[in-house]
């Protein structure tokens, strides 16, 4: 085989070989590193909105038929996560620290990827007095589904992995 056919050939060989590392349906412009900047930007802004109580920012980082399922298996909708996010919002006078980071990926494809994430929130809450103030630290990992949608990364699914743990530290009241 002459040399120019050996070259094309190996040339040829190596494309077909590199593109097997990619997984069948991502796109150049979403490789795992891409992918995952990306969605924890959109995290980011999430805990933004949650520590700035911005419902509608916070509401529009989940796609419209998104839905939590609990370790019990009932499900809660976007409809119904809005609803409960501004009832615990009212009783939170104010987040010390909210964390949330992608421990890892699971699948990556051209419009979906799956994360596993951690969270940490330690925050002030109320009592039923609406006076006492309580320390409450609850961690929690997740198996959460992404969709682009919109030209963004948006949560079309989360999956609680296990209880939140959840901790009250100590009770103060306020004067």
């Amino acid at each position: 085989m002459p040399t120019v056919h050996r070259i094309a050939a190996a040339g040829i060989l190596s494309i077909a070989l590199s593109s097997c590392d990619r997984p069948k349906n991502a796109t150049p412009g979403n490789s795992a590193p891409t992918v995952q900047s990306a969605i924890q930007a959109e995290i980011d802004r999430s805990l933004d909105a949650t520590r700035r109580k911005d419902i509608d920012t916070f509401i529009d980082g989940f796609v419209p038929d998104f839905q939590i399922i609990t370790q019990g298996g009932s499900r809660i909708t976007r409809d119904t996560l809005r609803t409960n996010t501004l009832r615990d919002w009212s009783i939170i006078p104010a987040t010390r620290e909210l964390t949330m980071r992608i421990d890892s990926l699971g699948p990556v494809g051209s419009d979906t990827a799956v994360a596993y994430t951690s969270q940490h929130w330690d925050r002030l809450m109320l009592e039923r007095d609406g006076v006492t103030r309580d320390t409450v630290v609850t961690t929690q990992k997740h198996r959460e589904v992404w969709r682009m949608t919109g030209g963004r990364w948006r949560r079309a699914e989360v999956k609680e992995l296990r209880q939140p743990c959840r901790r009250k530290i100590r009770s103060a009241t306020s004067q």
